[in-house]
């Protein structure tokens, strides 16, 4: 019977449950979906990274004996290690392509992975080639391939196809902020092709360590080791193609918690208002049920039953769809940015202890709004509930009440009375105004950065790239041809009390086409007093204007001691920055890397052996913004969830308080009003709660769309913007949607049954 029971009220308040169930759905479809898509792309690459056994250290310096090759290798913690030769070259194809070139020794750490052609083995001739670059360019296994290193020119015959565990996010000199794998590549091979057998100078050392060594230790013990100061040790977090992968898998599981937060609090409200009023109008059934004999266990559970079973069908529905449909689509869109085998969702044990939570909580909210009407004893229960006490505020007392309008004091009674109604109602707005703001935001914010990137920091229109043969007098050379400003960039391993990282150095010439910013965003020039670090490497080191800290270039065995003369913002690189004569002063001679100009470049540049590439700013600006497809997702999954979520909360508080005031809207049809000026009444209570909930939702929107910069990688350095239009569009928007839901329901005004709204109760 009571199951009956059930089925019956959830049919006749239908838009109310119908609601919860939708929130509900909505939370667990976001939540999972971006859960199952980030958890598939860790354990993808896991699996990948164990399958071809992906270093735990990379060990950089000038020149690696065997004897340090294997006083490393008989190391207590080392499992294994190996020599390589790591270096930069480029392809002899049309606009010299640039190629990451590796030489190996032997091939057993840091495997590639073999797509196409025959298997690698060491002191064998062959190249093997990135499948994308290689597919694009039409190179084909059997195709005799050649490329340069130091103005020597390499041949060898593609013996493959591969993909690389190092490699599945990477950029090359020409690219700031995206790759492009269409454009550059990498390739391995073995150490006998390299052109000089007699100076073959292994560069790099790869590592890997027993299960249960710390890395951290294990780095400090290898530099005491080698007692070398040109030494670099680095661990996987350090490595751009692992972190930048973890850091975004990492952000969308932040993403997926903090937009189906919003959801499952409006469905728990949705079942706090619904059950508070089920329960309300069932009170003589309740008090019946009790006389009957049923037990007051029984009657909590069929009362509790309704928010457990709703929220179990929409959370077990909305897990399901967003696994079958957002992580599939997201993880499609890593394609362009990422070269990882394997992905697919997965879903965690996560997602099932989230559904768990949200029903166990819905059924604790259920029992909690309902519970007043199951605590009186029968006699009480049946009896109609005495009525509310409702005091007299301030400001009905004061004179000013009475120069309001008799629809502004209505709308004000009638929230009073109504609070949690009205509470939800400002929080349903809020979080549509939020998820609207914050997803418009996030395209601001990326604009912005884009914009800031190549509009006011690189205000250059091409880069000349040099390769590390050019001289001082050819960089020179070049600039005065061009009228241009010379660059040194490089890498650089920092050390402060806390932390030790590495990042990039940025070495300026004379020159007006390389600008900086300070930490509130404006233009600043470069001090000549010291060097500038950028804010998010400050942080992560630990440091503020003023510090000392350790750094050296990457190679050099010397270490310098210097002081934070001024804290900058990139949106790109983090490092330090200096003027050429700052860096001098450090005995370090100026050795240009690039030109930037903004005379027009002939692309035949790139013929000279001197010159890697050319760079159009305007092209990689453009390109960028077309490579969005992610960030664009994300904003259409927000701003549909958040149309979505006004329309089912308005709608739903709609048709609640349209039947708590059946009676009190019958009643002023009585008196002689007409439908219009009802509608006009109950709009403006609507009008009252969407401002409110907009102003709330505002702030709340902006700090979420904080959080969502703060969790980008390490290199990347988002300021959180959202421009004058998105304000207004999100704003509009949500009064759109609120006025919406309010026409449709105020309609419903001619529809009351006048008698049955005005007669007593019996």
């Amino acid at each position: 019977m009571l199951f009956r029971k059930l089925i019956r009220d959830l049919w006749q308040n239908k838009t109310q449950f119908f609601s919860i169930f939708l929130m509900s759905l909505l939370g667990m479809w976001i939540f999972v979906g971006l859960e199952s898509e980030s958890a598939g792309g860790i354990r993808a690459a896991e699996q990948y990274y164990e399958e071809y056994n992906l270093p735990d250290l990379w060990v950089q310096g000038t020149n690696f004996s065997k004897d340090e090759l294997k006083s490393i290798q008989e190391l207590q913690g080392v499992e294994a290690a190996e020599r390589r030769f790591m270096m930069n070259g480029n392809a002899t194809l049309p606009v010299d392509p640039y190629l990451h070139i590796a030489f190996l020794s032997d091939g057993d750490i840091s495997k590639m992975r073999l797509i196409e052609g025959e298997p690698f083995e060491t002191g064998v001739d062959g190249i093997y080639i990135e499948e994308v670059f290689a597919k694009h360019r039409h190179i084909d296994i059997g195709d005799t391939f050649s490329f340069k290193i130091n103005n020597q020119k390499v041949e060898g015959i593609i013996k493959g196809y591969i993909e690389h565990p190092e490699f599945v996010y990477y950029l090359s000199d020409t690219d700031m902020m995206y790759p492009n794998y269409t454009k550059y590549g990498f390739i391995f091979m073995s150490d006998v092709m390299y052109p000089n057998q007699e100076n073959v100078i292994y560069n790099q050392v790869i590592i890997t360590l027993e299960d249960g060594a710390d890395a951290k230790e294990m780095k400090k013990t290898i530099e005491d080791l080698l007692d070398r100061d040109d030494v670099v040790l680095l661990d996987r977090g350090q490595i751009a193609s692992y972190s930048t992968f973890h850091d975004e898998m990492n952000q969308h599981q932040a993403m997926g918690i903090m937009f189906s937060a919003v959801f499952v609090l409006i469905s728990l409200l949705g079942i706090v208002t619904t059950m508070a009023r089920v329960t309300a109008n069932q009170r003589i059934q309740i008090g019946t049920m009790k006389a009957l004999g049923f037990s007051k266990r029984t009657i909590t559970v069929h009362y509790i039953s309704y928010g457990f079973v709703i929220s179990l069908v929409g959370s077990v529905l909305g897990a399901y769809l967003g696994y079958k449909t957002i992580a599939p689509y997201i993880l499609t869109l890593f394609e362009g940015s990422y070269v990882m085998p394997g992905l697919s969702a997965v879903f965690t044990m996560k997602s099932v202890y989230a559904v768990i939570l949200s029903v166990a909580v819905s059924t604790a909210v259920s029992f909690i709004a309902c519970r007043k009407e199951l605590m009186d004893p029968p006699a009480v229960t049946l009896k109609p509930p005495a009525p509310k006490k409702v005091k007299q505020s301030f400001l009905e007392k004061s004179r000013l009440w009475l120069s309001f309008s008799f629809s502004t004091q209505w709308n004000y009674r009638d929230m009073k009375r109504n609070k949690l109604r009205s509470l939800m109602g400002v929080i349903g707005v809020a979080g549509c105004t939020m998820l609207m703001l914050c997803g418009f935001g996030c395209y601001d914010a990326i604009n912005d950065m884009v914009d800031k990137m190549y509009g006011e920091i690189l205000t250059g229109s091409y880069k000349i790239m040099l390769s590390d043969e050019a001289t001082y007098s050819m960089a020179e050379d070049y600039a005065n041809r061009y009228h241009g400003q010379m660059i040194q960039e490089g890498s650089v391993e920092f050390v402060s009390s806390t932390n030790k990282k590495n990042g990039s150095i940025t070495v300026v010439d004379a020159g007006n086409y390389l600008h900086f910013q300070d930490e509130q965003l404006k233009n600043t020039t470069l001090t000549k007093k010291g060097i500038a670090m950028t804010a998010k490497m400050a942080k992560s080191l630990g440091l503020k204007q003023g510090d000392f800290f350790k750094w050296r270039l990457v190679g050099d065995d010397k270490w310098q001691v210097s002081r934070i003369a001024q804290i900058t913002r990139d949106p790109s690189v983090q490092g330090i920055a200096m003027t050429r004569e700052i860096f001098e002063s450090f005995e370090y001679s100026f050795l240009p890397s690039a030109v930037w100009t903004n005379m027009t470049v002939p692309s035949t540049l790139i013929d000279e052996d001197d010159v890697t590439s050319v760079l159009n700013v305007r092209e990689m600006k453009d390109a960028f913004s077309e490579s969005l497809e992610i960030m664009n997702s994300m904003v259409i999954i927000m701003v549909s969830g958040a149309v979505i979520l006004g329309f089912v909360v308005l709608y739903n508080l709609g048709v609640l308080s349209f039947v708590e005031k059946t009676r009190e809207i019958a009643t002023l049809k009585v008196l002689g009003f007409k439908s219009g000026k009802i509608r006009g009444i109950l709009q403006k209570q609507n009008i009252w709660l969407t401002i409110a909930g907009i102003l709330v939702g505002m702030p709340i929107g902006y700090l979420l769309l904080y959080g969502i910069c703060s969790t980008m990688s390490e290199d990347m350095d988002v300021v959180p913007v959202i421009y004058l239009m998105s304000y207004l569009v999100s704003v509009g928007g949500t009064f759109l949607v609120s006025v919406t839901v309010n026409f449709v329901l105020s309609g419903k005004i001619k529809t009351i049954n006048m008698v049955d709204a005005l007669k007593g109760v019996e």
